[in-house]
């Protein structure tokens, strides 16, 4: 172990705290003027530079303190603007129920969708009417769009709907001028279902692009003139003497909260939706 440095340290430290003590011994013992005098030099020069960094210092987390504040200030606005937004169109949507419901002279009733029985798919509808609402099965279900689908399963208080993207849907449909008509069916496509097929149309007929599609009232289910889509263009391979068209859903179920359940069985609602939008 070498002595002679540690010695030498210990020397060195001492002789910095006597220098210390006289010199904080001397700053108390003279004159408060003089000492301000110092102290105010030594701000000037010695102390300037960390003067001018405590100060960027406190600039700088000043304007971070107002960054974060604007930023969850704009965060808020976006937020609220979003709800309002989706508060609006569902307002529009319940507005435009309201309005079909005002001119429906037939029996039927309100209720609300409360979530799909199988979370990723829309097959099926949970909605707020049964039994004590008098629903029964094979219901049609509609929007102020048009046609969602039938009730298949009632329970008390609520019911099971099969939409129109369920596997076993099918409606006799037409044009809403009843030159055309076949069976509606749900289009499966890369495993989803988002549009709708008119099959069985009759090879010979033509129909045309933008033309509304209704359901005819045939089959005993769906009442004549519920808006079922609008036709798109002609797919696949005529068979026989058949060809099909392909079908844009008047009702997007992914934007669903308020349905009509008809009640009256074989009426003729197409004046009622061609008012509903009005």
């Amino acid at each position: 172990m070498d002595f002679g440095s540690d010695s030498y340290a210990s020397r060195r430290d001492t002789v910095a705290f006597i220098i210390c003590l006289v010199l904080a011994v001397g700053a108390r013992a003279i004159p408060e003027n003089v000492s301000n005098s110092i102290a105010s030099a030594m701000r000037r020069t010695v102390l300037a530079p960390f003067l001018a960094l405590q100060e960027q210092t406190e600039l700088v987390r000043g304007r971070r303190t107002e960054f974060e504040r604007v930023v969850a200030e704009r965060d808020s606005a976006v937020l609220r603007a979003n709800e309002l937004e989706t508060v609006r169109a569902e307002n529009e949507r319940f507005r435009t129920v309201m309005r079909l419901r005002s001119r429906m002279n037939i029996r039927h009733v309100p209720a609300e969708t409360l979530h799909q029985v199988q979370p990723d798919e829309s097959n099926t509808l949970i909605v707020t009417a049964g039994a004590r609402d008098s629903v029964r099965q094979w219901a049609p279900v509609v929007t102020g769009a048009g046609l969602v689908g039938h009730v298949q399963t009632v329970d008390a208080r609520t019911s099971i709907v099969h939409t129109w993207t369920h596997p076993y849907f099918r409606a006799s449909a037409s044009t809403r001028d009843g030159r055309v008509s076949g069976i509606v069916a749900p289009r499966v496509a890369d495993g989803a279902t988002t549009f709708l097929e008119l099959r069985e149309v009759p090879y010979f007929v033509e129909v045309a692009s933008g033309d509304s599609i209704v359901t005819s009232g045939l089959g005993g289910v769906y009442p004549r003139g519920i808006p079922v889509g609008i036709v798109r263009q002609l797919i696949g391979e005529q068979t026989g003497f058949t060809k099909t068209y392909l079908i844009e859903p008047a009702v997007r179920l992914t934007t669903l909260s308020h349905v009509l359940i008809i009640l009256t069985v074989g009426v003729d609602v197409e004046r009622v939706f061609s008012s509903a939008g009005r």
